[in-house]
């Protein structure tokens, strides 16, 4: 961000010399010089920080209020043609595996120094507690960012949510997922935008993993779309972009989270 500022104001300066100088002139050809050599960096380096770039401009117009951040990590697990989605225990829909990220207590110091609360439209829980579902003020946003990207005081990997609701469930055997490999195929902020839920400005971060199996993993994921199971889904891509409903089905009773669209459109 610093080489973005200072190449901006060369390239302030110099058209500011250019204008004022005579066309004809050694000034105006050194200056117009300078203004193009200031401002292909300039757009290179723009490109480069557009996300620091947007997060403040999110900062500047919240300034003075808090922002509600959620900050989470998401599977796509795919066995032929057809998503996994899990049962959410808070709403009555159907979920990609995942769920937020953790801070570890060595962040306190730092979530301190950011003013950070809680958020207040969950009661606290041991299961909640030290989630990244936090409010903070607008004038912070990019600190934490900057701090979310570095990785440092906080939950980075995608095993917890995955172990607390697939394995520790029983829907899929331990001995069988004892480990899971992933990529992390995309982070996505989402614009923010005015949750009437929240009643605040909100920002949505998401990893998006996905699951990559042993092949006895993936015989394990076939035996399990095979048997009936309330407390999972295996939804079809158009089942999924339509939020649960079926063509053609006599009633509509399945609800899918909007969360299970990001994981099908991350990296396409």
């Amino acid at each position: 961000m610093a080489r973005l500022l200072a190449y901006f104001i060369g390239l302030l300066v110099s058209a500011v010399v250019m204008i004022k100088s005579d066309p004809s002139g050694g000034a105006f050809a050194v200056s117009s010089g300078f203004v193009i050599g200031f401002a292909l960096p300039l757009i290179d380096t723009a490109i480069i920080h557009f996300r620091e770039l947007k997060i403040a401009w999110y900062s500047l117009r919240t300034w003075n209020s808090r922002v509600r951040i959620s900050a989470s990590y998401l599977y796509r697990i795919r066995v032929d043609g057809a998503y996994l989605l899990v049962k959410g225990q808070r709403f009555d829909q159907y979920q990609p595996v995942g769920g937020v990220y953790k801070t570890h207590p060595s962040s306190s110091g730092k979530r301190n120094d950011m003013n950070v609360l809680d958020d207040a439209l969950l009661v606290p829980d041991p299961v909640s507690e030290g989630d990244l579902r936090v409010r903070i003020p607008g004038k912070k946003l990019l600190s934490f960012v900057q701090w979310f990207e570095e990785e440092r005081g906080r939950e980075t990997d995608g095993w917890r949510e995955f172990y607390e609701e697939l394995i520790a469930t029983g829907i899929l055997p331990q001995e069988v997922f004892r480990l899971v490999k992933y990529d992390r195929i995309e982070r996505i902020y989402h614009p923010l935008r005015y949750s009437a839920w929240a009643q605040s400005q909100e920002l949505l971060i998401a990893d998006i993993l996905e699951l990559l199996p042993t092949p006895d993993q993936l015989d394990a994921l076939r035996q399990l779309k095979s048997r009936s199971d309330p407390r999972i889904l295996w939804a079809s891509e158009d089942q999924i972009r339509r939020m649960g409903a079926t063509v053609g089905a006599s009633s509509q009773t399945i609800q899918i989270a909007q969360t299970a669209v990001w994981t099908i459109d991350a990296a396409i």
